[in-house]
């Protein structure tokens, strides 16, 4: 039998209905929030970064709904339900989010949240480990050996490639992340042809803000762990200024990049203003504390759907 089908019998199992009914009443009685993190919703363009097909994000769109009262940080606590609560948060800005998911949330009247990133909406480029696995997945062998970092291409398999790529840049500190990055970048965008994803513009995202619920997903998405405290400081002024002077928004959001945080980190965001603070952690929070931990849904079948939208096989807080 090969992996794939092994997955789906996996999976299967675990959405077992009287599994997900027992998880469920658990999950109202206890009145725990669970937060479900999505990146893109598009067609298959060949990119390594795998997006969730749209037809069926309308079919996990309409589950949810029935399933869950889906709705937003800033009014699940006033919300009176007999469901468990579910938000669903999608990072990075991408403009499939409006070419596709909005008809879909729309569709079923679900609003969601949305964290963007300043510099990517500024410069219209998405950030560079997405544009690499965008490469890595579509460009021919040759040109894969010369990318400017150090990456194994004998690994024949292109979406772990592109993962492993992403990896080797994605958690540098800034004084290695921005030459990097700008080496990369002068590379890649010679071959617009190889990438695919693009990002919202200011005009998006002032349209959508009236409709659903808009964060930050920091100011050029570096992964904070291994930031110093000025450069964290820093950018926690820039996204709320930002948010203020050229959106005319408030945002009381702060999304860390790859859930990358320290414990001072996430203290110094509350103190700064941003009332929620998302993580990733693929387990239950405090929905209390305003620090919440959010699973990946990164999913290719209504089962898998089931499993990992009802936490996988994390404790019930």
């Amino acid at each position: 039998m090969g992996n794939k089908f092994l997955k789906r019998i996996m999976f299967f199992m675990l959405a077992e209905k009287s599994r997900l009914e027992s998880r469920r009443d658990k999950l109202v009685k206890n009145n725990i929030v669970t937060v479900l993190n999505l990146h893109r919703v598009s067609p298959d363009t060949g990119s390594a970064y795998k997006a969730i097909c749209p037809l069926f994000f309308d079919q996990l769109i309409g589950y949810l709904a029935k399933e869950f009262h889906i709705c937003l940080f800033g009014n699940f606590k006033q919300i009176k339900t007999n469901k468990p609560k579910l938000i669903l948060s999608f990072d990075d800005g991408y403009k499939d989010f409006i070419d596709y998911a909005v008809p879909i949330l729309e569709k079923h009247n679900v609003r969601v949240n949305q964290n963007i990133i300043p510099y990517c909406i500024e410069t219209g480029l998405p950030p560079v480990n997405v544009l690499l696995q965008d490469f890595i997945g579509k460009a021919p062998n040759e040109l894969l050996k010369k990318i400017p970092i150090d990456i194994d291409t004998t690994i024949i398999d292109r979406d772990k490639l592109g993962i492993k790529a992403s990896f080797l840049i994605k958690y540098l500190p800034e004084s290695e992340f921005i030459p990097c990055r700008a080496e990369l970048l002068k590379f890649l965008l010679n071959y617009p042809e190889f990438l695919c994803a693009s990002v919202m513009t200011k005009k998006d995202i002032m349209q959508i803000s009236s409709i659903h619920e808009i964060g930050a997903h920091s100011f050029e998405h570096l992964s904070m762990e291994n930031q110093n405290k000025g450069y964290f400081l820093t950018d926690l002024k820039k996204c709320k200024e930002y948010f203020l002077e050229s959106l005319q928004l408030d945002c009381d959001i702060y999304c860390f990049p790859n859930g990358s945080a320290t414990a001072e980190q996430i203290g110094l965001a509350k103190e700064y203003g941003f009332q929620n603070v998302l993580l990733v952690g693929e387990k239950y929070s405090d929905a209390t504390s305003g620090v919440f931990n959010r699973f990946t849904l990164d999913v290719s079948s209504m089962a898998e759907a089931k499993y990992k939208s009802f936490g996988r096989r994390a404790l019930l807080i």
